[in-house]
């Protein structure tokens, strides 16, 4: 009789926790934004509700990047006069700096086993791709030749993916995590591929091309079957794949077909199954580089100090502009 009062308490528990975490609705999606005049880090979430903003510091911070649990998130910002990458806890208040040298670092990408963070650098006079422990200790350059930038790990952490501009046009590269067999990723659109992003399977790579009006494109890893997800002559940028793979988020001046720099960016999805597209945010500033939100993010408890700083802005009942 115990065991099955235990067996049905810890079902209930369970139960309760599940309907905790869906009480939230939708995935969330974090971006950098200059709705406020300068740019920092909000979440949203796919329904396009429930705005915060996660940095809210005069300064530009930019480009988030979330640790596979969901309950960090790594950024860049310029709070010290120039480009470094912190670290700050959910539900924090002052990030970690991670990084410190006179020269800019940029775009940071987790690692899918926590432990590292590559990220691009200017720090020998031109970008390259570099890769750091999470304690900022083990700095290694990975890229030797050309000008190479936008990290991004493979599912199973044995690769990176990243932009270089090798050959003519520059485009998307791969290399293992070690910085070694770089190899060029072909595809039948030709140079220009940027901004590379991985399907969660680790089969396909998403990427934005810098001709044929910057649109978003699939390809499996090999540069095949590539084929185009956003509409033609719209200028879309920075693709984010969803971690259940039905989404790829990205920012777009949808009503901009000629890439007037003034125009507002805003948020979008589009299903890669059907390519049904959906705007997320609607604002006449810029919503840019987008990212899923890890489902850890919401696991964590609303103690004595996070009460006062995410879980009650998320809780805030006052409606933001998305």
């Amino acid at each position: 009789m115990k065991h099955i009062q235990t067996v049905f308490r810890i079902t209930l528990l369970f139960s309760l926790i599940l309907l905790t975490i869906n009480a939230w609705g939708e995935p969330y999606i974090s971006f950098t934004s200059n709705r406020t005049g300068n740019y920092d880090i909000y979440i949203i979430d796919m329904n396009g509700e429930n705005l915060r903003n996660l940095t809210n510091h005069p300064a530009t911070d930019c480009c988030a990047t979330w640790a596979p649990d969901g309950r960090s998130f790594a950024f860049v910002s310029y709070r010290h006069g120039k480009g470094d990458i912190y670290i700050m806890k959910v539900g924090g208040t002052e990030p970690r700096r991670l990084t410190n040298h006179p020269e800019r670092d940029a775009a940071p990408a987790w690692s899918p086993d926590g432990k590292q963070i590559a990220f691009q650098s200017r720090r020998t006079g031109e970008n390259h791709i570099y890769i750091i422990d999470i304690n900022g200790k083990n700095l290694q350059r990975l890229t030797k030749q050309g000008i190479n930038s936008s990290p991004a790990w493979s599912p199973d952490g044995k690769f990176i993916a990243f932009v270089s501009n090798q050959n003519k046009w520059g485009d998307v590269y791969m290399m293992d995590s070690d910085g070694k067999q770089i190899r060029r990723i072909k595809n039948q659109h030709g140079g220009g591929s940027r901004s590379p992003a991985w399907s969660p399977d680790g089969q396909q790579i998403a990427f934005d091309i810098a001709r044929q009006g910057n649109g978003i494109f699939i390809m499996d890893v090999d540069g095949g079957n590539a084929h185009r997800m956003s509409p033609p002559l719209n200028w879309s940028y920075n693709p984010a794949w969803s971690p259940d793979g039905k989404w790829i988020a990205f920012d777009a001046e949808i009503e901009n077909p000629w890439g007037n720099p003034n125009v507002p960016l805003n948020i979008y999805i589009v299903s890669v199954k059907s390519g049904k597209r959906q705007q997320i945010t609607h604002h006449p500033k810029k919503d840019r580089e987008p990212a899923w939100v890890p489902e850890g993010f919401f696991s964590v408890s609303p103690t004595t100090n996070t009460k006062t700083t995410l879980w009650g802005k998320l809780k805030q009942t006052g409606r933001a502009t998305r």
